[in-house]
């Protein structure tokens, strides 16, 4: 508050505060905001206030970023302390001018929707993981290695945590993912299948649960819900490599290295939709279900045992000779 000067009469420093209302209407968001403002008392004319203003700026788009489910100050400010990184090099991962991020988080310039969205989506860690990807492919030689490493250990950090949270299936996704490369990757078509097939063999081989999630028959073959959120964005591209395989046991080990060798090293997500559609387990739980139909129903895991015990022993498979996969996995995408 200070000197204040009426543009309209010329008077200065005859003035009183008042209440008023001012109305904002725009794209998906429609409110009124009582802001208190310096009058002139001789003319009845409001005086301006850039700090005022400024205040009253960060109010309404606060409301409007609320409205229109706009990422708020607060989150934008949250993904920096998560991943441990710089406004600046923030920017620079999502190819931004530097002032466009300190303006959001300033709260007098309200993010489009695009914009909003793909800040929400760093939310995610194998987001963020593909963004890190990405920026170190396109700047090959000339990206800030010091802020690249910290942010990639924050995002590793990131991954335990989750796997703390959702349980041992998100240590099974990230070992998956680690051995992902360009030539052979891996998209969330796959991932799911591979998800499933490792507890398959597990149940059967180890007799136990690899993971304690149940599985869904799904349309396109088993998913686990808890995990798809974290990929559906990225439909049918391929999934961020991870740069640490986590650590297992010897014989979970075993049953990862056979599900990859067999599996993913041979077979196409399509072809991995299809062996899981040919088989009882996936059949049983989509019983009276038409094929594309939206159906949730858990594949049993007494209904797994039951087939896949009938199946080792048919191909002799068992940990010390389980290349028999191999012969039953031609035979089930063979078969009618």
């Amino acid at each position: 508050m200070g000197n204040y000067l009426c543009i309209e009469c010329g008077t200065k420093d005859t003035y009183e505060f008042k209440d008023t209302i001012r109305e904002y209407e725009g794209d998906g968001y429609h409110f009124e905001l009582l802001v208190c403002l310096p009058f002139c008392k001789k003319c009845g004319a409001p005086i301006y206030d850039e700090e005022i203003e400024k205040n009253i700026a960060r109010k309404a788009n606060a409301k409007i970023r609320k409205q229109r489910e706009i990422i708020t100050r607060e989150e934008i400010l949250e993904i920096l302390e998560t991943y441990h990184i710089s406004q600046k090099f923030l920017s620079k991962l999502l190819g931004w001018g530097e002032i466009t991020l300190t303006r959001y988080i300033s709260g007098n310039y309200t993010p489009n929707h695009f914009n909003s969205n793909r800040l929400k989506e760093l939310k995610n860690p194998y987001i963020f993981q593909m963004l890190l990807q990405n920026y170190k492919t396109e700047h090959e030689g000339t990206y800030e290695e010091k802020s690249l490493k910290k942010a990639e250990h924050s995002v590793t950090c990131q991954f335990k945590e989750l796997k703390e949270k959702q349980g041992k299936i998100f240590d099974v996704v990230n070992w998956f993912l680690a051995q992902s490369s360009e030539e052979a990757p891996i998209t969330h078509l796959a991932l799911q299948k591979l998800l499933y097939f490792t507890q398959c063999w597990s149940i059967v081989l180890l007799g136990k649960n690899f993971f304690d999630d149940d599985c869904q028959a799904w349309a396109h073959g088993a998913v686990y819900p808890k995990v798809y959120p974290f990929f559906k964005q990225f439909k049918y591209t391929p999934l961020p490599k991870v740069e640490k395989a986590p650590d297992f046991e010897k014989e979970n080990l075993e049953i990862l290295d056979a599900v990859k060798r067999y599996y993913y090293d041979i077979y196409t997500a399509k072809a991995l939709e299809e062996i899981c559609h040919r088989e009882k387990p996936y059949r049983n739980a989509r019983e009276g279900y038409a094929e594309g139909e939206l159906c949730n129903s858990i594949i049993d895991k007494k209904s797994i045992f039951s087939y896949y015990n009938e199946v080792s022993q048919k191909y002799n498979i068992s940990l010390s000779h389980i290349s028999g996969m191999k012969d039953y996995l031609n035979s089930i995408l063979n078969c009618e």
